[in-house]
């Protein structure tokens, strides 16, 4: 009696399959007493957990060259779907049976291909792979579509990322912030948004203070970049190439917060950190030809700035302007600020009236916003909906996409502005205010970095004509100014221009932009405070 060599490959790709009783020592005993009733010789077992949904299984294919390197012309599989569940390794072992001189048992199958089989038996072969086939592709389509019906009522559906956790709930599963992980988030954005960090050095200053990503993963530039892009930390998330507002975790930072972030990684062209940290390079444009100004040392002592004539001009030569003028011109334009403690106090007083005044048409105000964001919401679905059916291109959708999530985001940022409470907005408010009040001596006793953070929030337009130094106090403080100016005419007599400059910075620090600078100052007023 002739005994012929044969192999037997197992494999699973799931604990549910282990469950289900195709385990791998299951299958290794069912192929060994098949071969032994058919006077086969096992020389060797390929066990392997990997998926059968698309070729390229590294022990399967070593199984294919060993047989024929070997000429063992025998292979045994438990079942159809054990051995394949794609058209290539399934036309693979066809073409095996059919053309050349091996055979293919499949014991549960009651199958063995070989050149003498019915062409119904490779017909069963092939039915059984494409139902073996057809069970993932279906299996997917189910659970994409329950995930995708999950996003759509709002909750994250996938492995939350970190600075949340996956918590069950009555079955369901939800992401929850992770309160170890979260304030390290938090401190991510604020930090970024001071404009002092790149990617790089950012996630150095969180490896130090202790962040890590995983127990075994170390905080590096590209989680860093991950999170400052990641729209869940503000309440939004993106599945399956859709952006979903408002979902029903909880933010960890806010939505002004994570516009300023996302504002500055748009103006970033460099990651570069200049060798010397000199506070005004890159802040002063030079008036002739637009180039921003440069600091360096002169004297191994003296602090110069000069143009850098990166276009063209000769401008590089001529504008050099001491640091100690540029400190006097900041200091000079800090003053026009500040108010008596009296002024400040009636200030507030009337700041806060002005505010409570606004809520009707706060509310009037919501509700156009709210039917503005419907409407792009549902453009966005139907986008969403063209792309599924095949009606339109990747390149289009995503174009089209990014315009739609951009001014949603803007509608969103001003609703958001619109319905800070009267509580919050007065709080920003005497922030700022108390910000005014100690402008002046506080810069003074600033860290360069930090007093970069201030003159950014404060002022605008630095410029240098190779004379003067101009500095403008932004437009939305402008009022501040006038107020400053009507205190040395005399309060009492100005008394109407003084109501009019309180409404006109109620409505300024109602708009979104302006929402940021406040909430921007919140985040840095301990750091300001405690120099």
């Amino acid at each position: 009696m002739t005994i012929y060599d044969a192999v037997i490959y197992t494999r699973v790709s799931s604990d549910e399959q282990r469950r289900s009783g195709f385990s791998l020592d299951y299958q290794e005993k069912q192929g060994r007493e098949y071969a032994q009733k058919n006077n086969l010789k096992v020389v060797k077992v390929y066990t392997e957990s990997y998926t059968a949904k698309r070729p390229g299984r590294p022990l399967f294919n070593e199984m294919m060259m060993f047989v024929r390197k070997n000429k063992v012309r025998h292979l045994i599989f438990l079942k159809s779907d054990r051995a394949s569940r794609n058209g290539v390794d399934s036309a693979a072992l066809v073409y095996m049976a059919e053309r050349d001189i091996f055979n293919i048992h499949l014991i549960q199958d009651g199958l063995c291909l070989n050149k003498n089989s019915r062409p119904t038996d490779f017909l069963i072969f092939e039915i059984n792979n494409t139902f073996a086939n057809f069970y993932p592709r279906n299996l997917s389509v189910e659970v994409t579509t329950k995930l995708i019906e999950k996003a759509e009522q709002g909750f994250y559906p996938v492995t939350a990322p970190v600075g949340y956790e996956n918590k069950r709930i009555k079955h369901r599963s939800y992401i929850q912030i992770n309160p170890d992980k979260a304030p390290f988030i938090k401190r991510i954005f604020e930090l970024y948004s001071t404009g002092e960090y790149s990617y790089k050095t950012l996630a150095t200053k969180m490896r130090e203070e202790g962040f890590m990503i995983s127990p075994a993963v170390k905080c590096g530039k590209s989680n860093i970049e991950d999170i400052l892009n990641n729209p869940i930390y503000m309440g939004d998330f993106v599945y399956k190439g859709k952006r979903y507002y408002n979902g029903k975790h909880e933010p960890i930072i806010s939505r002004e917060l994570y516009s300023i972030c996302q504002e500055i990684i748009k103006s970033r062209t460099s990651g570069r950190i200049s060798k010397h940290d000199f506070v005004f390079s890159n802040l002063i444009k030079c008036s002739k030809c637009g180039c921003f100004m440069v600091g360096e040392i002169k004297k191994g002592r003296y602090i110069y700035y000069h143009c850098t004539g990166n276009r063209g001009g000769n401008c590089k030569s001529k504008s050099y302007i001491r640091e100690e003028k540029i400190e006097k011109a900041i200091l000079d334009t800090l003053a026009t600020i500040r108010l008596s403690d009296d002024v400040l106090e009636l200030a507030k007083r009337s700041f806060k009236y002005e505010l409570e005044n606004q809520n009707i048409y706060n509310e009037e105000r919501i509700k156009s916003l709210d039917e503005e964001i419907k409407k792009m919401k549902e453009r966005s679905d139907k986008l969403f909906n063209l792309v599924l059916d095949g009606k339109v291109n990747e390149t289009i959708f995503e174009k089209k996409s990014a315009e739609i999530e951009s001014t949603l985001d803007d509608l969103i940022l001003s609703r958001s502005a619109y319905t800070k409470t009267g509580f919050e907005l007065l709080k920003y408010s005497e922030n700022l205010f108390e910000l005014f009040k100690m402008s002046s001596g506080l810069y003074s006793r600033l860290d360069n970095a930090k007093k970069r953070e201030l003159l950014k929030l404060l002022c605008s337009n630095f410029s240098y004509d190779g004379e003067n130094i101009r500095i403008t106090i932004k437009k939305a403080f402008q009022p501040i100014v006038e107020i400053a100016k009507l205190e040395k005419l005399g309060l009492k007599r100005q008394s109407s221009n003084f109501l009019k400059c309180i409404q006109t910075l109620v409505n300024t620090m109602q708009t979104p932009e302006n929402i940021l600078m406040l909430e921007k100052f919140s985040t840095l007023k301990k750091d300001f405070l405690v120099a």
